[in-house]
């Protein structure tokens, strides 16, 4: 039987995911953040100790913002039936030209931490968090990042290498994201005026999407696990 694994944003965790109301016969699972080996670890060796938390087959792999490179690159790793990301980048190209700017500053490298942290009263705009709640949570997780997690991250964003879009890539993106823009193509799912953090301020639109595809994936999956096991 293939399991859905989450993977959520920049060192956020589960509690990104909770607003989403998804069937409860679906078997899930969260990936936890690994601390890095440094900050200049290469993505392809974080990701292969990320696989280790990926234990069934034919997996659904569903990443959220940062989550969803990850997702890309486990891709390459485990086979997955699926791969689903949400206000993420499907590949290098959808980087925003600004970012590149700023990465060639290297500002991420040598910012004080306290004031990278510092930029959260602003963020609830940037990320379209509305609600208290909400808030709070995008709040928690901007103060409680690690200082070496968040630089490495960064990093990894800046210098990502995917270059072409994976085939049958699975995409949901709002229209009103600031943080990642829209880069619009035809197979593209959009969530008009949906903002980065859309699975809290589109929840309900979102899970209808998501709980669609999930049934179908993991139906079409476990048919054909079952026709292999007969076959033997």
């Amino acid at each position: 039987m293939s399991k859905i694994y989450f993977i959520s944003g920049l060192g956020a965790d589960w509690r990104m995911f909770q607003f989403l109301k998804l069937p409860e016969f679906l078997p899930q699972q969260q990936v936890s953040w690994l601390e890095p080996l440094t900050e200049d670890e290469p993505l392809a060796s974080y990701v292969q100790r990320l696989k280790e938390q990926i234990t069934e087959p034919n997996p659904i792999l569903v990443g959220l913002s940062f989550g969803g490179l990850i997702a890309i690159e486990l891709s390459k790793l485990v086979q997955p039936t699926a791969t689903i990301i949400i206000s993420s980048l499907a590949s290098r190209h959808d980087l925003p030209w600004y970012y590149r700017q700023l990465g060639k500053t290297r500002l991420h490298k040598w910012l004080p931490f306290k004031v990278m942290k510092s930029v959260y009263p602003l963020a609830p705009f940037f990320f379209g968090a509305h609600t208290t709640p909400e808030r709070k949570l995008l709040k928690d997780v901007i103060l409680g990042i690690d200082e070496k997690f968040l630089r490495w991250s960064l990093s990894r964003l800046l210098d990502w290498e995917q270059d072409k879009i994976l085939p049958d890539l699975i995409q949901i993106h709002g229209t009103s994201d600031l943080i990642l823009p829209c880069c619009p193509r035809p197979d593209l799912i959009t969530i008009p005026k949906g903002e980065h953090l859309m699975v809290m301020h589109e929840a309900d639109e979102i899970s209808a999407i998501l709980s669609k595809i999930l049934e179908q994936q993991w139906t079409k999956t476990d048919t054909s696990l079952k026709q292999q096991t007969a076959s033997k």
